[in-house]
């Protein structure tokens, strides 16, 4: 598979993963539930998130609980649209 690179930046994902770090991500075009994905929203700059799947549409939910939820129906899913770009498998920290 393709994997890339990501520095991540902002507070959303904290405490698992913090600015700075770099996750590497598997390119894939979709995802289990509960998964940590790099997602594109509506061509805007991508971000980290984890994802719950409903038969409705997806949540995409940030670590840091100042955060609420990223909910979209699957007609948004669509319209926007709500892109997949890949998985998070590692995280790589430096101190």
């Amino acid at each position: 598979g393709r994997y890339f690179g990501l520095k991540v930046k902002g507070d959303s994902m904290q405490p698992r993963i913090i600015e700075g770090d770099v996750v590497i991500v598997r390119c894939q075009p979709d995802a289990e539930s509960g998964d940590v994905l790099v997602v594109q929203v509506n061509g805007d700059k991508a971000t980290c998130k984890r994802l719950l799947k409903y038969q409705s549409g997806i949540s995409l939910l940030s670590f840091n609980p100042s955060y609420e939820p990223m909910v979209y129906t699957n007609e948004q899913i669509e319209a926007l649209p709500v892109t997949i770009i890949g998985k998070v498998v590692e995280n790589r920290q430096k101190y």
